[in-house]
């Protein structure tokens, strides 16, 4: 089966993009007089005007702008599918047959297994996670460890539909899953087990496509396009409709960021400023970004772009010399109490990524007056256990910020699909980006594949 791709828009959410601290200060303001935005990024302590000498100077961002001329004229090219890309997904019209497809699923089972490793897994993981309203469970099994996967024996298989996602259909760890649990499956389902699985690969010549056809199981055609570019296709689209996301909205979102990121000039171009500070901030030794939520339910999206980040990044130049920015994972607040102290004491060699969601603020217990006069409770009373979550927040980026360490802070409403499609479409573009300056290619990983060659044969020894 494959899903042909149909155009639809939703409403287009509004973004505010402060460059400068007075401009931090105006958004300040906005607020109060109006609602918190969907999302806003500002990046003003990734400066020398915020961060005093730490920071890098606009006017050097400025001057890199000469050099990524070629991927502007490459990304009005990706925009139209000339060749596929990332920058073309949202354009396709990926959600009518999609969403068709995730209703016919959702009537016919009670919950959805996915089965897939890195980009096959990370971004749908990323929008069911952050997204889904949880009325039909989806569970993604992106690893092999044979105690993990002894729970699918347990599994109610004649009300569960089971995605297996392999863009080459060679990925060993995916078919190590997929044909462990054939046995179990043929014998719970028998011939049913035609309607209960879908395969999602781009190689119709890979061993998964081809076990597919064995089975007679429907393949749903995999974009070409790299898996961990691939959450805005039918890849992460998919699980997510099942898991009642607002793909729609996703989409409106990263089309609205593809617009802004289509800019000429720089400054008006959040994707290509921002990185481009990065990758300054790079220059100087801060080779490690710290990618740091403040919401449980974003840890996926920081673990997807780990992915994006590295294995897009760390690469040769076509002088040989090794290039690389380094991305770390750290949840607020759990490791302000074992990562903070490195951050600000250790060396400087960190920018920072802070993300969070003000509609937190009014959720949570509050904390009632009892014992309110032991001095550890008395700030804490009358506040929500989401206000001190916030409060921790700010007080990290300002204790990042007096010590001199570049950051910069994106809040948006976790919630709302318009603004995780645009998030996920900056930080797609920024790689990119970072990837042209760096002089590299960001969809290739010519590293990992000896591993690959390697682990295939030990096993015949």
């Amino acid at each position: 089966m494959h899903v042909k791709l149909m155009s639809s828009r939703a409403r287009i959410m509004q973004f505010r993009l402060c460059n400068s601290y007075a401009d931090r200060m105006n958004t300040a303001l906005e607020q109060k007089l109006t609602m918190i935005p969907d999302f806003t990024i500002d990046h003003s302590t990734l400066l020398d005007e915020g961060q005093g000498t730490s920071g890098v100077r606009h006017s050097d961002v400025l001057a890199l702008s000469p050099r990524l001329d070629a991927l502007r004229s490459r990304l009005q090219q990706w925009r139209r599918g000339e060749p596929p890309s990332f920058f073309h997904l949202p354009f396709r019209g990926d959600a009518d047959p999609i969403v068709a497809l995730a209703r016919t699923l959702t009537e016919s089972f009670a919950r959805t297994i996915v089965f897939g490793i890195g980009g096959s897994s990370l971004g749908g993981e990323t929008l069911v996670r952050c997204l889904g309203n949880k009325t039909h469970p989806v569970r993604f099994f992106d690893n092999i460890d044979p105690t993990t996967l002894s729970e699918l024996e347990m599994v109610e298989w004649e009300t569960t539909a089971l995605m297996v996602i392999s863009k080459s259909g060679e990925t060993a760890e995916t078919l190590a899953q997929f044909l462990g649990l054939l046995p179990i499956l043929e014998n719970r389902l028998g011939a049913a087990l035609t309607k209960h699985v879908r395969v999602i690969t781009e190689n119709p010549a890979g061993g998964l496509a081809q076990v597919a056809n064995a089975l007679d199981i429907d393949i749903i055609a995999h974009p070409p396009v790299g898996g961990r570019f691939s959450v805005l296709s039918v890849v992460g689209l998919l699980p997510a409709a099942i898991a009642g996301v607002d793909i729609v909205a996703l989409l409106s979102g990263a089309r609205d960021m593809a617009d802004r990121c289509s800019a000429s000039q720089i400054e008006d171009n959040p994707a290509f400023f921002q990185a481009s500070a990065q990758y300054l901030h790079a220059r100087q030794g801060r080779r490690i970004c710290v990618f740091m939520p403040y919401a449980d339910r974003l840890r996926p999206l920081g673990l997807w772009y780990r992915q994006l980040w590295a294995e897009s990044l760390g690469k040769h130049d076509a002088s040989g010399v090794p290039q690389g920015l380094t991305p770390a994972l750290a949840m607020g607040v759990t490791d302000q109490h074992s990562q903070l102290q490195l951050y600000l004491g250790g060396p400087d060699d960190k920018q920072f990524t802070l993300l969070a969601d003000p509609n937190l603020k009014q959720l949570g217990a509050r904390i009632p007056g009892r014992f309110g006069e032991l001095p550890a409770v008395k700030p804490l009373v009358g506040h929500t256990v989401g206000e001190l979550l916030l409060a921790e927040y700010r007080a990290t980026r300002e204790t990042l910020t007096r010590h001199a360490r570049p950051n910069r802070a994106i809040t948006l409403n976790t919630c709302d699909p318009a603004a995780l499609g645009a998030l996920i479409l900056q930080l797609e573009l920024e790689t990119v980006v970072v990837a042209e300056l760096l002089g590299i290619d960001p969809f290739d990983q010519p590293a990992v594949e000896e591993g690959k060659r390697l682990a295939r044969e030990y096993l015949q020894h």
